[in-house]
Order: C-alpha cells, then structure tokens, then sequence
C-alpha cells in the first residue's frame, strides 16, 4: 500500500497530482524517495527536524495570545514545496516586472504624480490609504528613494498559474525564516532526498551584503536592521539576518539624530550610520514627524532622509504600495510606466468608487469578499457568502454611503500541497512568499521562498498569527548555474559585534541592569526564604524565634526592598506581627507593588529578552522554564508557609544556575564587566540596608544571635564565615566579615575596590578619575578610616550603633551616587 493511497485532496489544483490523479513529473522523485523511506523515517526526519529548530531557537511570537505562552516554536514539513525551473523562470520575470513597477509607483507618488494626472489611478485611492505618506511628499525625486527590497505573496490559482496573493514593500519579512527552512532541510535532505538537485539561496544572501556594502560605501559597519525590539512577532528573524548580513541589531533607543545625521549610541560613544535596514512600519519610525506616540522609532529620522544623510531599506513611504486599492488599476499602471502586459496575474479585484464597479460588486455579492482599503495589519475581510442578512445590509449601506473607501476580490481557492502530520499525509492550502533584491536597474529573485500552509484541511487561510508558523521550504527543481565556494556557501555563522567599544548603549544599559535585577531578586529571596522558616520554626531549634528578632528581620525586609509602609505601618503594626505571612505574600506575588519580588522578577524578564541574543540557547531555555514555575507560583491562591518556602527555594536554585550560564554566556571584554559592576552596586546597596536594619541595632545576645544568622543567610554567606572565625556569631565580627574583610568576596571593602579595578577597563576610563569613580574612591577611603572598636562604641542609653549607621548611611549615599554618575556618563549621551 502507497503512502499517499489515502491522500485526497479536493482542491481545484492539487501541486502533486495531475486532474487524472497522476502523479505530476515534478513530483515524482520528491514521492519515490518518501515511499522508499517510508513514513517511520519520515516520522523521524520530522523529529530530527524539531530538535534542530528548537536547539536554534526558531520562534515566532504571537500577539494577543492569553492562554498560552507568547513564543511560539517555529514548525518545518519534511516535505517540500517543488517547482519546475522552467515554471519558475516565468515567475521570475513576473516578480521583477513588479517588483521594478512598485519602485516606479513609489517614485511617482512622492514626486510627479503623473499616475494621479493622468487619471490612470484615483486619487481617492492614494488620499484614502493611511499608508499614504505626506510627510516624505517630495523624496520621490531621490537618487536612493528606491524599493531595495520587495516581497510578494503567491500561490497557484485554479487554472493553474501562479497568481499574486498580495505585495510587501515597507518592511518585507520572511527571509530569514526561509533561510532557516534551508538549512535545516539541508539537514536531513542528503538521507530523504538523495539525489534530488535544487537552486540554492547563498547568491541570493551575498547579494544582499552586497547591496550594503554599496549603500554604505564600503563600510558595512556603518549599517544597521532597525528592529521594534523583542516583542515583535518576528524578532527572532531580526536577530538572525542581523547575523547573516553582519549587521548591528539596534532598537530606537539605540540611534539618535543630531544635526540631521543618524548615530548609534555606542559605549564608547557616538558612532555615525548611514544605512538601516527598517523593521519597524512607516507610521512609527520618526514620532517627531510621523506618529508622535511611537516609541519604537528615532525622532528626526525623516529629516536626515531629507538631508540626504541616510539610506534606508526600504524607505519610508513605501508602505502606500502595499494599498490593495491598486490593484484594480495595475494593468494600467503597467502599460503606462513600462509599455508591457502584467506577467503574473492577480486576484480580479474592483474598486468600489466607480459607479460601473459598485454595481457590479452589488450584484455579486455573494460571491465576493469585501475589503476595507486601509493598512494591511487592519483589514477586515467579509464574505459575502458567509455575512447574515442583517451584516449584509449593513455593508451594503457602507458600501453605497462610503464606496471609495471598498474594494471587492474574487474569491479563489489556492492549491494545494502534501503535508506529513500525525503519522499521514494530508492536503493543505499553501502560499509561497518571495523575495527580490533591487540590482542595478532591475531586480533580482531568490531562487526560493517561505511556504506557509493552512493549519487544517477545511482552513483557506495559511496566516501565522494564531498557531506561529506551519512551514515548508520552497525547492526549485535543478543544478545550480553558481558554483558554490566559501564566499558564497549559505552558512550560519552567528556573530553579534559586542565589543565593550562596539557595544550598544541600550544593550549596555541592558546587562548593567540584569546584573541589578538579578542581585536584587536573589537577595529578596534570600531573606524572605529566611524569614518564613524561622516563623514556621524549620530550622527545628529547641528554642523558639523570638517575636523581636522577627520583627527586626521584617523591618529589614521593608527597608531592604523599600515596600513600604509594610512591616513598619504602625497603624497594623500588631496585626501583621500577629499574622506576617500576608505581608510577607504581598512582597513576593504582588507584581504591581514597587519593590516586591514579582515586581524584580518582571523587570528582569524585561533586561533578560533584550539581551537574549547574547545569551546561550541554554540560558535562554533556563530562564523560560523558570518564568512558567514562578507565573505559576505567583498566580496560586492560599499557599501555605512551607508551599511558599518551597517554592522560593525552587526559585534560588533557578536563579543561582542562570546566574552562572551568564557568566558563561559573554566574555568581560564583550559586556559581562557591566553586568558585574551592576551586580556589586546593587549587592552593595542591599548589604547596607541590611546592615543598618541588622548590625546597628543594640541587642540581647539571644536576639542577636537570630538576626545575625539572619543577614548571614539572607547573603548565602553563613558557612563562610564559620569557616573564617570558627566561633560562635558575634557583632564585632560579623560588621568586620560584612563591611571590612579585603578577602571576603561579599564584602563592602572588597566590592569597592573591585569596582575601583573594572572602571579602569572601561571605555570612557581616564587617566583623571570620572565622577562615579570619584564617588567610589571616597567610599574607599571612608572604608579603610572605619575603625571596628570606634563603630561598635556604644553610650548606655542609645539603642543603636551611632557610628556605624552614619558610616553606612553615608557609604550607601556614595554608592548611589556611584550608581548616578555612572549611568549618565554611559547610558545618556549628554555629553556629546
């Protein structure tokens, strides 16, 4: 029996079998080889597959997704989509017509208008498309005002031919998903498909770097992928032609404009680019001139393209190809501009501001689906078929009230394509996007594409917003005419330029915060874990907690984390002393409460995704299997003591491991000395809340016993400094382990002057001290003053410890002074 006995598809046009159910030449070697390697190695190479995209971390991320996590893993078929070479050289020649035909439309519509004079298209249609661009009116005329890069949605129509699903020209995606595709066919290709022979992408891909090189004369550096950042449904693909192209990754917050010239906010300073490759839509790019609530942009971005100080890929404005209001009129557009008859055909669309066109709409209505003419992410589609009476009225009355803001499309079925799924093979719809590259004075096309097939057999629509994406990889047929050499070879190389001078400054004020964030939220569990097990009585000590070291570690908790009124509100003082687990929850699920560790935990996710491409693929897995345990932990109702405590301590181990697949993760000289010196200022910061809530208190040796073991523990230093004193815990030696050891590597003097060392290997170091490093060595000098006999003075009738708490609190002045002066001279760009 056949493997695809029970493949039955009952589309119009079926890609593998011909109307008389033969298997189509094209196919027949793609079907020999499955039926040879029958479905249990189909089922493994499917496998094999999953683990190479997992292990590369191929995602797509979904918006508007409540019920499940907003990464999605990408999904391959081992099957491919196969097209002959002679076919597809006539769909080459069509995507280049049009590709060449949009450049000339965006040209004409930011300059001459000829297409408007003419009355070849409405003006309805350009005014009535919010993708319409006023702002950039006159660039049109612009030497570099070119559609560099265009896209196209195809898919066989019932008759057979490939036919235009929709064209993507602001801010095409897709290109490195496709390239993933390859690769990882390319994997399990050489067992499956032995000796079937396809195009290959790497021409494609280095005439890309080639386009860059030229844009930016020659020096690539000087380029950059404008990304809206990691919550975009593509970010993945932002990060890896970054890495493919050998360009920095930059969001907004990266570049600035100043003297209508665009630079990169480097660590080492401003450094000047002059060509991006844009990924954040038209409207949101400039908030200066375009919309002004846009925080993914750069302001002042369209003036340096009006000065001519910027290339940009592609430019903005070109959104207005994308208007589906055009399609009606491209036959004629085609003539007009280049005296030819379209290639690829579309789908028959009407424009519904013409008398003759809306009655024609009116008249078949059933049979047509109905478009708003707006941004492609907004449209809402109708059919008519499907609409009740009452819709259908309603949309009728738009339609006659409102009709150059409609268009109506033929509704066509595509073909379709086998797909192996759950051990069978099942027809499915397919679209092939495709790219082209601007060349000179014509276009070149990959000879490949991305292939997205529905998500069922009764579903028409191939989208990749609900479920990520369901992929094939798009063979054509045939020996390459390119041989392949090393410049050429389609490899993955992936290399990010984080040099500690090359470095970004939002990333670098990612990682000095992810040092911070990370601290703090070890710290807080730390010291919770140790107050909820000393209340529950788990250390099993003969003698009870006392009720005023408790309080003592609760006010510490407060301070520490700055929740307050917390532990110390006087008005339900008794009552939390009665029951503190509820304030105590409070500061550990409570994600809207500042300083609680749900709070930490969620900004720390934040700093963690921004840098997540410089992180190892482990640390990335760690970090999202810990996000799922903690959401599920803060979202439980009524834990006990001993469930809470659990589960913190589950969470200190995550926490610890990720800590130390950082470290392994990014070299000193790459960045990591910056999540180290954010790390030591936020330990620091907390070592001298604790230290005035703690160690400056005047207490009875029961309690204080208690309280010191507590602020050893809440350090994970409790065995170091047994080990160090071998004795019994007293103060004197606990604020000389904590505050004065050279050697102790928690400790406040230490820290100090390890900061002191990693400023000097940063960038902006000077042979004069900088202002965080003056803050730091007055802090030093305040340290090597302290005298433990002179702190631990102490007059009969004062409670604390007068000396020490005004040496602390002065120290944690200079430590956030530190902190200050440190951010504005790498993160603002002040001064420059």
């Amino acid at each position: 029996m056949s493997i695809f006995d029970t493949y039955v598809s009952e589309s119009l046009f079926d890609e593998m079998h011909d109307d008389k159910d033969n298997i189509r030449d094209c196919w027949k070697e793609v079907v020999s080889d499955i039926e040879n390697a029958g479905l249990h190695t189909l089922e493994d190479k499917q496998s094999e597959i999953d683990w190479h995209l997992q292990d590369n971390g191929v995602t797509y991320n979904i918006y508007d997704d409540h019920d499940g996590p907003k990464n999605r893993s990408w999904s391959l078929d081992p099957i491919p989509f196969v097209i002959e070479e002679e076919e597809w050289k006539i769909v080459k020649k069509g995507l280049q017509q049009r590709a060449k035909l949009f450049n000339l439309i965006i040209k004409d519509l930011y300059s001459e208008q000829k297409l408007i004079k003419n009355n070849i298209v409405p003006a309805e249609v350009i005014y009535g498309y919010k993708g319409f661009t006023t702002e950039v009116f006159d660039f049109g005329s612009k030497e570099d005002f070119n559609l560099y890069f265009y896209a196209a949605d195809i898919a066989r129509g019932p008759n057979g031919k490939m036919w235009v699903v929709s064209d993507k020209t602001q801010a095409p995606s897709g290109l490195g998903y496709a390239i993933e595709n390859r690769l990882t066919m390319n994997v399990v290709a050489q067992d499956l498909y032995p000796s079937i022979e396809t195009k290959k992408l790497a021409s494609f891909i280095q005439e890309f770097k080639d386009l860059l090189k030229k844009l930016t004369k020659g020096d690539i550096s000087s380029a950059a992928l404008l990304t809206p950042g990691p919550y975009n449904e593509t970010y993945f693909e932002h990060a890896y032609l970054s890495n493919f192209l050998e360009l920095n990754m930059v969001q907004g917050q990266d570049l600035l404009v100043k003297n209508n010239t665009v630079w990169l906010k480097s660590l080492s300073g401003l450094k000047k680019i002059n060509t991006l490759l844009r990924r954040v839509d038209d409207r949101y790019s400039d908030p200066l001139e375009l919309r002004n609530d846009s925080r993914l942009g750069v302001a002042g971005l369209v003036e340096a393209l009006r000065e001519d100080n910027l290339n940009m890929i592609n430019p903005i404005g070109s959104a207005v190809a994308e208007n589906i209001g055009l399609n009606p009129f491209m036959k004629k557009i085609c003539q007009y501009f280049l005296k030819e008859d379209l290639i690829l055909p579309q789908i028959a669309t009407w424009w519904c501001g013409q008398k003759k066109e809306l009655d024609f709409v009116l008249e078949h209505f059933d049979k047509l689906i109905i478009k708003k003419i707006d941004i492609p992410n907004n449209i809402k589609v109708y059919f008519g078929r499907k609409l009740s009476k009452d819709e259908k009225k309603n949309l009728i009355n738009l339609l006659i009230q409102n009709p150059h803001q409609y268009v109506a499309q033929e509704e066509i079925e595509f073909s379709t394509v086998p797909y192996y799924t759950e051990g069978k093979i099942e027809p499915r719809n397919a679209v092939i996007r495709t790219f082209c590259l601007k060349k000179d004075e014509d276009y070149s096309v990959m000879n490949g594409g991305l292939v997205r097939i529905s998500e069922n057999k009764e579903n028409l629509l191939t989208s990749s917003k609900r479920k990520g994406g369901i992929s094939k990889d798009l063979w054509i047929l045939g020996k390459d005419d390119i041989p392949l050499s090393q410049i050429n070879s389609l490899t993955h190389t992936p290399y990010i330029e984080t040099s500690i001078d090359e470095i970004s400054t939002l990333k670098a004020e990612n990682l000095f915060w992810l040092g911070r964030y990370l601290s703090r939220s070890i710290s807080t569990s730390r010291l919770i874990l140790h107050i909820i097990k000393k209340i529950t009585n788990f250390y099993r000590n003969e003698v009870l907690t006392s009720n005023e070291s408790q309080i003592i570690l609760q006010n510490a908790l407060t301070h520490m984390t700055m929740t307050y009124p917390g532990f110390i509100n006087a008005d339900n003082e008794k009552v939390q002393n009665i029951n503190p687990i509820k304030e105590i929850t409070s500061v550990i699920k409570d994600m809207y409460r500042a300083g609680s560790l749900a709070s930490t935990v969620m900004m720390l996710a934040n700093t963690n995704v921004n840098i997540k491409d410089l992180l190892t693929l482990e640390s990335w897995k760690l970090f999202e299997e810990m996000q799922k345990s903690w959401n599920k932990f803060i979202n439980k109702k009524n834990d006990s003591s001993m469930s809470m405590a659990s589960e913190l301590d589950k969470f200190l181990i995550y926490m610890m491991a990720y800590k130390e697949l950082v470290k392994e993760s990014i070299f000193k000289e790459q960045g990591l000395i910056l999540y180290d010196i954010g790390y030591k200022i936020e330990d620091s910061l907390h070592l001298i809340s604790k230290a005035r809530s703690i160690l400056c208190l005047k207490l009875d040796k029961s309690i204080g016993y208690d309280v010191l073991e507590g602020i050893l523990t809440s350090l994970g230093s409790f065995n170091a400094y047994r080990a160090h004193y071998k004795s019994s815990l007293t103060l004197e030696n606990v604020v000389d382990f904590l505050i004065l050891n050279p050697q102790f590597p928690k400790s406040l003097t230490y820290m100090t002057e390890n900061l002191l060392k990693e400023f000097k290997e940063l960038p902006k170091a000077k042979k004069d001290f900088t202002s965080y490093e003056k803050a730091m060595l007055k802090a030093q000098e305040l340290l090597k003053s302290m005298n433990l006999q002179t702190l631990m003075e102490i007059k009969e009738e004062e409670g604390i410890y007068v000396q020490l708490d005004k040496k602390l609190s002065s120290l944690s002045d200079l430590f956030l002074e530190c902190s200050n002066e440190f951010s504005n001279t790498y993160f603002s760009h002040n001064d420059e």
